[in-house]
């Protein structure tokens, strides 16, 4: 099983390298560790979350998912067959008395034998930046497990926070922010003095570790603000993901300071960049289009004409490779309404099972009517095709709202407001400048 999971996890970890447009791995040696573990993420993005977390690590990871990812015969045998455990919530129990014992001797038995878990400890999965209240299973896992070998396991627990340019978006950006072990056996004495508040303190210590891992908003509201505030930092001095994710804590610190200080002037701040934002939606056009109205337009115009052919080329040939993922994550999400954080989830699955696919029956095609060398060429041209079809499709859609742009009115308005808002910023605190850890 152990090649078969090796195998599994290149397939995975090439999809996710395609899928994404930018992987950061933060502190990636602390995933290279050895002996029991218990890894922890937020769990923002479904079934992504899990693969991100445990595609960069050495070790071979069983997964602790939902109960009702099993309740199909289908699902019992895939999840079951291929390194998962289930546990059981209220909402997969119908309100009856959840009962979890048998699998977590399972999990025990796992982590005895050296073996690694990744658990999503939060319960469920929400599309929003601020880590839930963390249930007690994790360190309850973890405790029994050291308790039932004399504290001599060397298990530890690896927090890992996930944050998303955008969980929903194909060729968005991820950054896995590894943090420092939390060994069990530190936290002996407390266990077994008084086990119930030990789980309490060791829990509220994991939400902690990984509030710090995370942009951790207090809300819907403040999350809305400090995006629109990302948005418009980055275009003004682009960092790279670890920068501008530690960019946006030091943000989230200077706001919340501001706002402490002096409310009325907050408020007419955030309602100034709320307006702002309010006036590009309107005309359709995004903040991008005004921080670089002037840059690169020729230069774009003339990219776009010599691409037009490989554009063409890379479209025809993903129009079901690339084309019935889309379709199926719209008909799954906007028809059937399911959850909008399982997109990417759709798109990923349904994608690692169709573009090769056909890729394959295309090449074959090709080798029908032509020649095996062709067909060779053209298999290898795919890939290459379709990443820059996709490209030229959103350099497309920034060159048609800088053209909107050119007959935009509030232009020259929208410049100014942009650059007092930018002012502003700086005078809260000076969080345009690259930060330091």
């Amino acid at each position: 099983m152990r090649v078969i999971y090796e195998i599994l996890k290149f397939i995975v970890k090439i999809a996710i390298l395609i899928y994404y447009r930018k992987v950061t791995v933060v502190n990636r040696k602390q995933l290279r560790f050895r002996g029991p573990a218990i890894v922890v993420s937020n769990h923002p993005c479904t079934l992504m979350d899990p693969l991100n977390a445990g595609v960069w690590a050495r070790e071979q990871f069983y997964f602790l998912a939902n109960a009702g990812l099993f309740k199909s015969k289908f699902g019992n045998w895939f999840f079951n067959t291929f390194y998962c455990i289930p546990i059981s919530r209220m909402q997969d129990t119908g309100g009856k008395p959840v009962n979890n014992a048998a699998n977590f001797a399972r999990a025990d038995a796992h982590l005895a034998r050296g073996g690694t878990l990744f658990i999503a400890p939060e319960g469920d999965s929400w599309m929003r930046r601020r880590v839930s209240k963390l249930k007690t299973g994790t360190v309850r896992i973890a405790f029994n497990s050291e308790s039932q070998h004399n504290y001599d396991l060397d298990l530890k627990i690896v927090p890992v926070g996930l944050t998303y340019s955008d969980p929903t978006a194909f060729r968005g950006e991820v950054l896995v922010n590894v943090g420092e072990y939390l060994y069990v056996r530190d936290f002996k004495n407390q266990y077994e003095q008084d086990p119930v508040e030990a789980t309490k303190l060791v829990t509220q210590v994991l939400e902690d570790r990984l509030k710090t891992q995370t942009v951790d908003t207090l809300d819907d509201e403040e999350d809305a603000f400090v995006k629109k505030l990302e948005i418009l930092l980055q275009n003004n001095q682009p960092l790279q993901p670890e920068a501008a994710f530690h960019r946006t804590k030091n943000l989230i610190v200077a706001l919340r300071d501001r706002q402490s200080k002096d409310k009325v002037d907050f408020t007419n701040f955030k309602q100034q960049v709320n307006d702002y934002f309010t006036i590009l939606q309107k005309h359709k056009i995004s903040d991008d289009v005004i921080a670089h109205s002037n840059r690169g337009f020729l230069l774009h115009i003339l990219i776009l004409l010599i691409g037009l052919p490989i554009f063409l080329y890379g479209a025809v040939n993903h129009l079901f490779a690339a084309g019935i993922p889309y379709l199926a994550a719209w008909i799954l999400v906007k028809r059937m309404k399911l959850y909008i954080g399982y997109t990417s989830t759709i798109k990923y699955a349904v994608g690692v099972l169709t573009v090769p696919l056909f890729y394959w029956l295309q090449s074959e095609w090709i080798q029908k009517w032509f020649s095996t060398e062709m067909s060779w060429w053209y298999l290898l041209s795919l890939p290459v095709a379709g990443l820059l079809a996709w490209e030229y499709f959103v350099l497309a859609r920034k060159i048609l709202k800088k053209t909107q742009l050119l007959f935009l009115k509030e232009k020259r308005i929208l410049q100014f407001t942009r650059n007092g808002i930018i002012n502003k910023i700086v005078a809260v605190r000076s969080v345009v400048q690259i930060p330091t850890k």
